[in-house]
């Protein structure tokens, strides 16, 4: 999949293109469906395109740091667009210059550039300054220009539309199931291993401590079932395990971070790429007396994890 950073005006398209538009914060179920929609449009010759934007819209209307953060970080949403078959991705610099861009103007100056056999994109999208175009004014401006315009109905669970904000409510809550049905998969985290404190090592539960996450929306502090995928240069591995989200209070821990220990696994991952995947929460995260009580409780995590995962007890 090719990527192009856009600034300004996007580079003529020599192919043509069917384009999907929106955030796509977590690429959830909703996103996917529009993802679909938009490929029935595909023919020989045509190119699948997607344009997204970045920093996230609402910091740059608000200033609300939490959109810093992402369902989805570049990394992330690169891998699983290519994965729905996307041959380009678009990625908009959304800056308040950006954002002054009347509707007309984005559609027959900015768009107009890109090739397109036909634009597809959610209900609620909105576009131009003070998110004045809707999705009647996309379809007669692109009208305008030849291009067709298909909207796609919201996805709802339970009534309710599926949403970016709401699987950031549910992952703060620590919800990993809620969240995976709105995603159509498990919430995940990349990283690369770092090296930490090394007391996981010192009580019998070495773990790998995943540093590069900040982009990432943290779950909520607390113990997880979790899979592991390993990325090495001689192929993947793949393990479950038990993983701690939090502060690390009994060590008196300052910074949030990301550990987890691979059930069964021995060896040496500082460096590699480690992308877990969120299955079940545990427990929350607490403060114990002292390592000892901590290394009692990190086995009955490790007993439940294997359980939830349907793994056999561990030999003692």
């Amino acid at each position: 999949m090719q990527v192009y950073e856009v600034a300004g005006l996007p580079e003529i398209s020599p192919v043509p293109q069917v384009l999907a538009i929106g955030k796509f914060d977590g690429v959830h179920v909703g996103h996917q469906a529009i993802l679909e929609q938009a490929r029935h449009y595909l023919e020989p010759g045509t190119q699948f395109a997607v344009l997204c934007f970045e920093p996230h819209p609402s910091y740059v209307l608000t200033g609300d740091e939490r959109y810093l953060k992402s369902l989805t970080p570049r990394q992330e949403k690169v891998r699983i667009l290519a994965e729905y078959g996307v041959d380009a991705l678009y990625i908009v610099r959304f800056d308040t210059a950006f954002a002054s861009t009347e509707a007309e103007e984005f559609v027959k100056s900015h768009l107009a550039r890109l090739h397109l056999k036909q634009i597809v994109v959610g209900r609620d999208f909105r576009f131009g300054r003070g998110g004045k175009g809707d999705v009647d004014a996309l379809r007669t401006f692109a009208s305008d220009i030849g291009i067709g315009v298909t909207v796609v109905d919201a996805v709802e669970e339970n009534g309710a539309k599926v949403s970016s904000s709401h699987i950031r409510h549910h992952l703060g809550e620590g919800r990993v199931e809620a969240v995976e049905a709105l995603l159509g998969r498990p919430y995940t985290i990349t990283g690369t291993v770092v090296h930490g404190d090394a007391r996981g090592r010192q009580i019998g539960f070495p773990t790998a401590n995943l540093g590069g996450t900040d982009e990432y929306v943290p779950p909520k502090s607390g113990v997880y079932a979790v899979t592991a995928e390993i990325s090495r240069p001689t192929g993947h591995e793949h393990w479950f395990g038990v993983l701690n989200a939090g502060f690390r209070p009994t060590v008196s821990g300052q910074d949030f971070r990301i550990e987890v220990h691979l059930l069964g696994f021995n060896g040496d991952l500082y460096g590699e790429t480690c992308r877990v995947s969120f299955l079940r929460r545990i427990r929350d995260e607490r403060k114990f007396s002292g390592l000892d009580e901590l290394k009692q409780q990190i086995h009955a995590d490790c007993d439940t994890a294997r359980e939830m995962l349907g793994l056999p007890p561990a030999s003692r």
